[in-house]
């Protein structure tokens, strides 16, 4: 999805959100025997966008919930479709686009936690291949591009029921960008509900997004469901959206 105006109608083209939002929880304490490994995984859906993301990662030092370095790599596939306008036959005329995106990415970063407070930096490389088809001359978010990507994940026990995180990413490939805010309140050892808030884009489109998320933590096991309404602010009708995320730390 992404807009902008042209020629009196608007067009979408796609900004993939695949920064991985994971908890991690406030009672864990750092040490040797805490897990080193993590995988994760996740699938999202609106009107005209469907995506998928996997990925793992690695932490040095005091292991996945205490300071320290540790290394991630990423990918995911989306598919969009857009409307908009062609050239042919002489005129301006509607057309319906359908994109493919692919993205890759293998990051650094370094994690520090100071009692309920959790701050984790990563830097790294992203690969972004974009089709359309049909061509779309007045799309520059298409083709595939290199790019810095950079992201900064925030977590906050706020008390012994509400913990409170804000996360970020961008990528200079497409100059996609997205972040995410939730306020969450513990209902019970395992699961916790709350609310959701966030903005994501690229060099084609700006948006908002805000919801709520139902999660459900099995210690090294965790899924969360989120949903709500997303769309490029006053431009179109807001669409639905309904995510799904799966985390395992070993």
């Amino acid at each position: 999805m992404c807009t902008k105006e042209q020629i009196g109608l608007r067009r979408r083209a796609c900004c993939l959100p695949v920064l991985f939002v994971a908890s991690l929880p406030g009672t864990a304490v750092a040490g040797e025997d805490q897990p080193r490994r993590e995988v994760f995984s996740g699938v999202e859906t609106t009107n005209n966008y469907t995506g998928v993301y996997a990925g793992g990662g690695y932490a040095f030092g005091e292991g996945l919930y205490g300071s320290g370095w540790r290394v991630r790599a990423v990918g995911a596939l989306g598919r969009y479709s857009y409307d908009g306008t062609l050239f042919a036959n002489g005129s301006y005329g509607p057309a319906e686009f359908t994109g493919d995106v692919t993205f890759l990415s293998a990051q650094a970063g370094y994690q520090v936690r100071r009692g309920p407070l959790i701050v984790k930096a990563f830097a790294g490389i992203e690969a972004v291949d974009q089709q359309i088809s049909p061509y779309d001359p007045g799309n520059a978010v298409q083709g595939t591009a290199l790019g810095l990507r950079i992201a900064l994940e925030t977590w906050a026990d706020l008390s012994g029921r509400w913990f409170l995180s804000a996360d970020a990413s961008f990528g200079t490939a497409f100059q996609e960008y997205w972040e995410l805010t939730r306020i969450g309140y513990r209902l019970g050892p395992a699961l916790s509900a709350g609310l959701e808030g966030g903005v994501l884009g690229n060099r084609e489109y700006n948006a908002g997004r805000g919801g709520g998320f139902v999660r459900a933590d099995f210690k090294t096991f965790e899924a969360t469901v989120s949903g709500g309404f997303t769309g490029d602010y006053l431009l179109d009708d807001p669409s639905g959206y309904l995510a799904l995320s799966l985390y395992r730390a070993f």
